[in-house]
């Protein structure tokens, strides 16, 4: 692999890392130089980076060719959970290998579990639902939006119980009952649905102490 795109791959995955992490607040402008400067590389392979990140949609092209973080509104959130659930909705109606599903992380079982950690076992039991469908577009789509939605599952704590209810959709799964984890699932969504004007505000405030 040559040097050149060594370096673009180290700073697409750092970067991504910081959009991830909430590092960066939402609708604020991303600037090329500082950070290239910040990542000790030139600009062309922050530019790189932020262009794949703008077809990933985790990052915003702005006019004039500059780059920004999507803003954060309730019906952007809401758009996602809704489609996040819409994605395992139609998995769910052809996947045929629930024995795939792997048992729940142990963590879970802690009722203070960290909320990145929640979220990033949110995400992990999502894909494998999907890895099961036998329409890779599934597994995909699922990956692409569950990135998306990252900062916003890092602010769920107004969901009650995050870590035992994640623990118990689980556990339905693996159970391999399609109805049970369809009916888990739908709930699952529409619990943040009727709490997103919360979870935006959680993840708003936490974007401006970050």
């Amino acid at each position: 692999m040559a040097p050149e795109t060594v370096i673009a791959d180290r700073v697409y995955r750092e970067l991504k890392l910081l959009i991830l992490r909430g590092d960066q607040p939402p609708a604020a402008p991303l600037v090329v130089l500082a950070l290239a400067e910040r990542f000790g590389t030139s600009i062309a392979p922050v530019r790189d980076a932020l262009h794949r990140l703008v077809g990933e949609r985790l990052v915003a092209m702005q006019g004039g060719g500059g780059f920004a973080m999507p803003p954060l509104t309730r019906q952007r959130a809401y758009n996602l959970y809704s489609w996040h659930g819409d994605i395992l909705e139609a998995a769910l109606k052809v996947m045929v290998k629930f024995e795939r599903i792997e048992p729940p992380p142990a963590f879970l079982d802690d009722e203070i579990a960290e909320s990145e950690r929640i979220a990033a076992a949110s995400a992990d039991l999502f894909t494998q639902i999907c890895a099961c469908s036998p329409n890779d577009e599934h597994l995909d789509a699922v990956s692409i939006v569950g990135e998306r939605l990252h900062t916003l599952r890092r602010c769920e704590s107004v969901v009650n119980r995050q870590a035992q209810e994640l623990r118990e959709l689980w556990t339905i799964v693996c159970e391999g009952n399609r109805r049970a984890t369809r009916t888990a699932i739908s709930h699952y969504h529409k619990r943040r649905l009727a709490r997103v004007d919360q979870i935006v505000s959680a993840a708003l405030l936490a974007s401006i102490a970050d």
